[in-house]
């Protein structure tokens, strides 16, 4: 319709039609959607012009509510059933706690009380309560409790119910020195009925050791110049009111201590002593000297240890420590014996003392006294040689003075002297008694000047120096051979006669004198044609023979000091077995080759060893052969 049209219609008087009603075409709006909407009758055109839905939609949209509203509650009951179960069980509520004494005694008995709580709703399966403790603790009888090492052990606990608890008793003794700081520790291992993996709850309980039931003093010089001797004395008193069993001493010297001798004597290493029983109040002493070397200011520290042992290892009740200061004296002495200024001697032994002095002060020294005190029951006193000085028999001191020697009148800043003698030592050495061992030369020189004065102005020994010169043990060994024999019969033709046989007894003695001695072997080997037939006196004797190199060992281990002199020898026999050979004719037949007896000395820790001759057919010292040792045809 054109525009001219519509004005006529619209200003026309007649109304012959609606405006409102026009011909459709592409632009108009309200005929596109009459035509979109399906024809539909009652109610229901109002629900499918909203929704826009199909029933089928509809019902599924209904149907996959309805399941995210079922995910949702069962998430939520999971999530609280699982809330739940992890409220059941926490570590936090798992207690462990420990109750006893906080400061002790060292050999005390203590008791610990080890409580445990389990405050959740579970119950805790498999549960063990594992101890831990320091060396010094040693456990004693405790119901259910299995020891696991040196350090820890372990009550069996089982289950313990939720919301329940119990306990353990942990009894024993402590053997630490006074002001030992130790820590009982206990971990409760277990498992939650409601886990799979294990947890534990961990305490721990510090101890102090505030006394010891045994006092241990250890005394030393404070100062002494290098090489001096020096004293280490142990004083020990049980100020307990229970008795101990098993006490030992242990004694840590310093590195550059040289150890001469103690009383009473080393039990072992010189430096262990067996008290054993130490009753109520009982007390005593142990004297250890040596010589002591070190540098200038040096601060050397000596350890004393009292205890007992067990399960080998030694544990201490105690500990005392002092130190010795190493100063440098206005005048420096020293001593050497045949040259050297550590040296082990032997019987019939000959000694050379050399003494040597200087004065290393910046001032002059007038009338410079020199002693030497050498005493010793093993010293033969007769064989002194003096050049210079004066012996005295009663002290056995040997004293130089000014009118010996020129320097000793006046010692000049810096000058040095020396004196010498020799001594022997006896070829035989007295053993009476068991005691009667491990012998030491002590040679202890001292010099001094009024010129070097005390606090109170009197004379003063500035200066001293000792050697001990310790005693190696003698060994004897005696080898003889018999035809006529009682341990063991001989047979055969006597004198021997070329191819036929003829048996000997050989017996073997050892003899061990001063010291105790290890390791003791005796060893030697049969010529050519001459065999072991296999008898031996006593039967059990540890004898051996090797019939490819015949060689014949006998061994016999640790022999005590005074073996052979106390008492009778150590002795064994055996039986040879000879067939001459013509080129024998008319000679003496050798048995045994040379012998050797050898051992290590305990006391001064050298090997020995000493040798005899071979053993022929030539047996004086069975008188009934007389002259019958040569072979015959």
């Amino acid at each position: 319709m054109s525009l001219s049209e519509i004005k006529n219609k619209l200003y026309s008087k007649e109304k012959d039609e609606d405006l409102s009603r026009h011909s459709q075409n592409e632009f108009d709006i309200q005929a596109a959607i009459k035509k979109e909407q399906p024809v539909v009758s009652g109610g229901d055109v109002w629900e499918e012009r909203s929704s826009g839905l199909s029933s089928e939609q509809k019902k599924a949209f209904k149907i996959g509510a309805w399941a995210v509203v079922g995910i949702i509650i069962l998430t939520l009951a999971v999530f609280g059933i699982y809330r739940y179960m992890q409220s059941a069980f926490t570590e936090e509520r798992v207690i462990t706690k420990i109750d006893g004494p906080a400061s002790v005694s060292s050999g005390e008995l203590l008791t610990y009380e080890i409580s445990y709580t389990n405050n959740n709703r579970v119950a805790l399966s498999g549960a063990i309560v594992r101890i831990t403790y320091p060396e010094s603790f040693k456990p004693g009888e405790n119901t259910n409790f299995k020891i696991e090492g040196q350090t820890s052990g372990v009550f069996t606990i089982g289950d313990i119910s939720g919301n329940s608890g119990g306990k353990v008793i942990l009894n024993g003794n402590v053997y630490s020195p006074k002001g030992t700081l130790m820590y009982i520790k206990t971990d409760l291992i277990y498992t939650p009925s409601n886990f799979n993996s294990q947890f534990d709850s961990k305490n721990q309980m510090g101890v102090n050791v505030n006394t010891s039931p045994i006092d241990l003093e250890i005394l030393a010089p404070q100062k002494i110049s290098s090489g001096d001797s020096v004293d280490y004395q142990i004083n020990y008193t049980n100020t307990g009111k229970e008795d101990f069993d098993n006490i030992k001493v242990r004694v840590e010297y310093p590195d550059t201590f040289i150890f001469s001798r103690a009383n009473p004597a080393a039990s072992e290493e010189n430096n262990i002593w067996y008290i054993g029983h130490l009753a109520a109040g009982q007390s005593g002493k142990i004297v250890a000297s040596g010589r002591l070397n070190g540098g200038r200011d040096e601060v050397k520290n000596v350890k004393a240890f009292i205890g007992t042992s067990y399960q080998t290892q030694f544990v201490g009740y105690s500990e005392e420590q002092t130190s010795t200061a190493m100063v440098v004296p206005p005048i420096e002495i020293t001593q050497s014996v045949n040259g050297l200024n550590e040296y082990v001697t032997k019987s019939g032994d000959n000694l050379m003392f050399h003494i040597t002095y200087k004065n290393n002060g910046d001032i002059d020294l007038r009338n410079v006294v020199l002693n030497e005190k050498i005493d010793s029951p093993i010293l033969d006193y007769a064989s002194l040689t003096l050049k210079k000085g004066a012996f005295d028999q009663n002290s056995h001191m040997i004293t130089w003075k000014g009118v010996d020697d020129p320097s000793l009148k006046n010692l000049a800043a810096g000058q040095s002297g020396k004196v010498e003698f020799s001594i022997k030592v006896k070829n035989v050495i007295p053993i009476t008694t068991a005691n009667d061992k491990n012998y030491v030369i002590s040679a202890t020189a001292k010099i001094d000047s009024p010129d070097i004065q005390t606090p109170i102005n009197s004379n003063k020994i500035v200066s001293g120096n000792n050697i001990d010169i310790k005693l190696n043990s003698k060994l004897v060994f005696d080898m003889k051979g018999y035809y006529n024999d009682s341990a063991i019969s001989n047979s055969g033709p006597i004198p021997p006669k070329v191819g036929v046989a003829t048996t000997y007894t050989i017996h073997w003695k050892a003899i061990n004198v001063s010291n105790d001695i290890s390791d003791a072997k005796v060893s030697a080997t049969l010529p050519t044609g001459v065999t072991m037939t296999g008898k031996i006196s006593p039967d059990d004797g540890k004898l051996t023979y090797n019939s490819r190199d015949n060689s014949v060992l006998w061994d016999i281990g640790n022999i005590p000091a005074g073996t052979g002199i106390l008492n009778a020898p150590l002795e064994i026999a055996f039986q040879v077995q000879v067939t001459p050979a013509l080129n024998q004719l008319d000679n003496e037949v050798i048995l045994v080759n040379p012998v050797t007896f050898s051992a290590k000395d305990l006391f001064t820790g050298n090997n020995l060893s000493v040798s005899t001759e071979k053993k022929s057919t030539l047996l004086i010292e069975d008188a009934g052969i007389g002259t019958g040792y040569k072979v015959v045809n």
